[in-house]
């Protein structure tokens, strides 16, 4: 459980909305603030009134390589700790996810035990929060 003292914000950025309800249940358990975008531009519209702690980025979601790709060089979202989610299978997002810059992975399917875990770890950034699920 979060200390009531280190609120957090975390974006969700996932076309899936059982998937973001999913993490939304767990945020809030964990007593921080989520924040859910289905699409690449509603979580630019978010980041434009928000500074969140923690995003959490889908990378099946259409056009979100690109975004991910500027949004990991422009202040003040470069100093954000991304956490890609990608396909089970696929090697090749995983390593390219990393090379630009985020901190972690989660493979789908995700296993809703293993997201607060992953959360909060991704909160402490001094360490990678890769999962092989």
């Amino acid at each position: 459980m979060a200390d009531p003292e280190v609120h957090k914000t975390l974006l969700i950025v996932d076309d899936i909305v059982d998937d973001l309800l999913m993490f939304e249940d767990v945020i809030e358990e964990l007593g921080h603030t989520p924040l859910l975008a289905l699409t690449p531009t509603d979580a630019k519209d978010y980041l434009k009134r928000h500074k969140p702690d923690l995003i959490v980025w889908n990378t099946d979601v259409p056009k979100s390589w690109d975004e991910l790709k500027i949004l990991l060089k422009v202040k003040p979202t470069m100093d954000i700790p991304f956490i890609a989610i990608i396909s089970g299978t696929n090697d090749k997002a995983a390593e390219t996810a990393l090379k630009l810059g985020c901190i972690g992975l989660m493979r789908k399917p995700i296993a809703e035990g293993v997201i607060a875990e992953v959360l909060e770890q991704g909160l402490r950034p001094q360490k990678s929060v890769t999962r092989k699920l």
